[in-house]
């Protein structure tokens, strides 16, 4: 009989479609062959394996499953799931590459706000999920932000997430909230949004930003450094002003933490 690990990795490749039934257990040593046959047993798991993965991508991307409609969603998360299995045990974190995916098939060309608008979905569902950090008082921090000594280390909410779009998403997603199925209700010439998502109060929610705003914050994400941020947004915007969009951050509880550093 082959060991548990190795029967776990044939076990995954039937289920994502690599291997055949009896190409993967033909000499496993553990096939009991009974009515129903092995591979009929087996074809039951792989159906519920998928089905399971459909409608967790389908909870993930209400909104572009409405407007692709459920036929074509289906066919298109099948493709996923055999495609790119998931590779934790958790189902609202599987779905990362789903955006891309949609972006690759030509069937979906003509809709070209599509995978942006998943973008924006997966970020509202990261951000549901994060962790909780408690938020810092606003007050503690103020003095070093506003004549800091040296450069600081913002630390900001696991729950942060920033979406760019050369399309009105962010109209798209409430214009289905409201039961409108409609997409011309949205004016999608609109232009694009720059937004900010991030839980407040058990709440997801997003800001709008202009460009300087969203490098910013961009840049505090990916490590930190206060400087280098507002750096950055002064060379788009040379009226920036760091200390007021901070202030709007602690505000809305999103400043996990700020440190000195050295």
């Amino acid at each position: 009989m082959l060991p548990l690990r190795e029967l776990q990795s044939r076990f995954a490749a039937v289920a994502a479609g690599r291997l055949h039934a009896e190409q993967a257990f033909a000499d496993s040593g553990c096939v009991v062959e009974d009515a129903p046959g092995a591979s009929a047993r087996l074809a039951i798991h792989v159906h519920h394996f998928r089905l399971t993965l459909i409608e967790a991508l389908g909870a993930t991307f209400p909104v572009v499953r409405r407007l692709v409609g459920d036929a074509f969603f289906t066919a298109a998360a099948r493709r996923y799931v055999l495609s790119q299995p998931p590779q934790r045990p958790c189902l609202f974190e599987y779905g990362d590459g789903f955006p891309a995916f949609l972006a690759s098939l030509p069937e979906a060309g003509s809709l070209g706000y599509l995978a942006d608008l998943a973008r924006l979905e997966w970020a509202i569902n990261r951000a549901h999920h994060a962790v909780d950090v408690p938020s810092l008082d606003a007050a503690a921090a103020a003095a070093q932000i506003e004549a800091p000594s040296c450069d600081l280390f913002i630390g900001l909410d696991p729950s942060c997430r920033l979406v760019k779009s050369a399309w009105p998403v962010d109209r798209i997603w409430h214009v289905h909230q409201q039961g409108d199925d409609e997409i011309a209700a949205v004016d999608l010439e609109a232009g694009g949004v720059q937004l900010f998502i991030h839980r407040q109060d058990g709440e997801v929610g997003w800001l709008k930003l202009d460009a300087a705003a969203f490098a910013f914050i961009g840049s505090l994400l990916a490590d930190g450094r206060l400087g280098k941020a507002n750096a950055l947004a002064r060379a788009i915007a040379p009226s920036f002003n760091a200390p007021a969009l901070l202030e709007s951050l602690f505000e809305g509880g999103v400043v996990a933490s700020v440190t000195a550093i050295n």
